[in-house]
């Protein structure tokens, strides 16, 4: 993620309430605390895909808030931790992902017919065992010195954030803006025969407007909180067609590699397919409804 500061713009016609540390300060203490607090379930030996699920969102709301609050952060003194947290985040993402294909198998086999069964169980168990190679590699990479220090310094801009001066409360108007901006020329450009990767990438902006709205809530309030779940809605509905796109490939590397195995990962990945149209068809309405000039809050 390459950061660029926000210009302030004009005033907005809602303003934030608190002092700008203060404001700053809460928004990345709580992110870091729920970070420190699964990165240290993960290095203790944990295999629960949730641990590693919450260890990435905690990590994409630090670099989302990072990028969201540039109008009042000095983005030079935040940039080299923010960079290095983004190589954890793909460390976690790898891992993340065998999760959910995981979870995706699991759910599909069980319906498969009883004489491809077995077949279906050895592709699981193959991606199992990629699975636990990776998060052997993420848990020998967190054990580093230089990860301690990352955090360290990640919780040291949250409880003494550098800001911008002369300092100022983020305006919602500037937060906002242009991560909105960047979501809605997307959105309008694309519909339900878009290609996957330009899907792919409306979930991000889907994401950044979500955390963007998370970020200002505690201080705006109901309104923005409000617009932060029918972002992640959006977020959501796309991301559950990215990762049946993501099944789909890895179940056709599947049979490419293993024949014996693809008749079984065709089955299964026909039931990934029938997610990838229904969230295709859907996705659509779930941004009009985001879209919505009632909605906005700044």
């Amino acid at each position: 993620m390459t950061m660029r500061a926000a210009r302030p713009g004009a005033p907005s016609h809602l303003r934030v309430a608190g002092d700008p540390t203060t404001i700053v300060t809460t928004t990345l203490v709580g992110a870091v605390e729920q970070l420190m607090l699964h990165d240290a379930a993960i290095r203790r030996g944990t295999s629960d895909p949730e641990a590693i699920h919450d260890a990435r969102v905690a990590v994409r709301r630090i670099r989302s808030h990072a990028a969201s609050l540039t109008s009042v952060l000095d983005v030079d003194a935040i940039a080299a931790p923010v960079e290095r947290l983004g190589t954890f985040a793909r460390a976690l993402g790898t891992v993340r992902d065998l999760d959910v294909f995981l979870e995706d198998l699991f759910a599909e086999s069980a319906k498969v017919p009883e004489a491809i069964r077995a077949d279906a169980a050895r592709i699981a168990s193959v991606v199992a065992l990629e699975r636990g190679a990776a998060i052997e590699r993420l848990r020998r990479s967190m054990d580093a010195p230089d990860h301690a220090q990352l955090l360290a310094t990640l919780m040291a801009i949250a409880v003494d954030p550098p800001l911008r001066r002369p300092a100022r409360a983020p305006d919602p108007a500037v937060v906002m803006g242009s991560v909105w901006k960047a979501l809605a020329r997307r959105a309008r450009a694309a519909d339900g025969s878009s290609p996957d990767p330009v899907l792919h990438a409306l979930r991000i902006r889907a994401k950044r407007v979500r955390y963007a709205a998370e970020a200002v809530a505690p201080f705006v309030g109901d309104r923005a909180a409000a617009f932060g779940r029918a972002a992640a809605r959006l977020q959501d509905v796309l991301g559950r067609h990215q990762d049946s796109v993501v099944a789909i490939d890895k179940l056709t590397a599947v049979a490419a590699a293993e024949p014996a195995l693809a008749f079984a990962a065709g089955w299964i990945g026909a039931g990934r397919e029938r997610v990838r149209v229904e969230t295709r068809a859907a996705w659509p309405d779930v941004w009009r409804s985001l879209a919505k000039k009632k909605r906005r809050f700044w």
